[in-house]
């Protein structure tokens, strides 16, 4: 009887260790805020629910994360921003100050022509409201939002921290970019970035070129995909109203660690809720980094 004891004991621990050994730890950063928009506090793991291709997986871990976070900022130079550019001034300086300051590192790029770096990743609020003062509307230019989306996303995706966010704050102006929607689409899917954009909206401009309607496919799909959020405002004197919002939604993210039985077809959707009623969730999956982790 003792050894049969042993032997069902050694079993079970054989067993156990092998659905461990089968099961893998995924990692999401999840927003959840109320029906004011504002971040809500105090969620656990029994508070979500995550779904991969319909499929319930168990929650292991979750709590609000402290965890760095690098940001890729675009910001709109081209000549359509002319008259918004002291007021997109104004909203970036205490939106980089606060990130910062917070421990995020930020790098600035403008979009007017081609992407440009206006001063490369950095922990120096100061650095980085310096480059945001050098802001200022490229003479006879347009944007290529498609262009730099997709180098920010490059950038982002060299990096080790697995927490990334691209913000984008653009207008509607003219778009002359050269690298068609599905594949930004496709960059953004595959990257693990999240994605958020601060848009001038024009209620009466009619968007008649394809690069046009192709940005908007992207600020749309893009955005809800990766679990960032868009946020149109009508005047830019409402930017700093807007920053200021993403700012306190990256700061009050959750952490959701979540365990993944492991397959050879990885899923190809996924999805987060919480159980808490009138709230709403949304949650951008960690990737491999280059250096393997997850």
């Amino acid at each position: 009887m003792r050894t049969l004891a042993c032997l069902f004991t050694f079993l079970a621990a054989l067993a156990a260790s092998t659905a461990a050994a089968q099961t893998a730890e995924m990692t999401m950063y999840v927003s959840v805020l109320d029906g004011d928009k504002r971040p809500v506090a105090g969620l656990g793991p029994d508070d979500f629910v995550i779904r991969e291709d319909g499929r319930t997986r168990e929650v292991l871990r979750a709590g609000r994360t402290s965890d760095p976070i690098d940001i890729a900022l675009l910001v709109d130079n081209s000549l359509a921003m002319q008259p918004h550019i002291l007021d997109l001034r104004r909203a970036l300086a205490p939106f980089v100050t606060r990130l910062a300051d917070e421990g995020a590192t930020i790098t600035l790029m403008g979009m007017a022509d081609r992407p440009t770096v206006l001063t490369g990743y950095t922990q120096s609020a100061s650095e980085l409201t310096r480059a945001v003062e050098r802001i200022f509307a490229q003479p006879a230019s347009g944007m290529v939002f498609q262009d730099s989306v997709n180098e920010a996303v490059r950038s982002l995706t060299r990096r080790e921290n697995p927490r990334k966010v691209l913000l984008v704050v653009t207008g509607e102006g003219t778009d002359f970019s050269n690298i068609p929607y599905q594949h930004t689409l496709e960059t953004l899917k595959t990257s693990g970035v999240q994605f958020h954009a601060v848009v001038l909206t024009d209620s009466r401009r009619r968007f008649d070129s394809q690069t046009e309607r192709e940005r908007g496919i992207v600020l749309d799909e893009g955005i809800e995909r990766s679990g960032g959020r868009r946020h149109d405002v009508l005047t830019s004197m409402a930017f700093s109203d807007a920053l200021a919002t993403v700012a306190e939604d990256l700061l009050n993210q959750y952490k959701v660690v979540y365990g993944r039985p492991r397959a050879l077809v990885p899923p190809t959707r996924w999805e987060v809720s919480v159980t808490r009623p009138g709230v709403t969730a949304r949650g951008t999956l960690v990737r491999s980094s280059p250096g393997g982790t997850r």
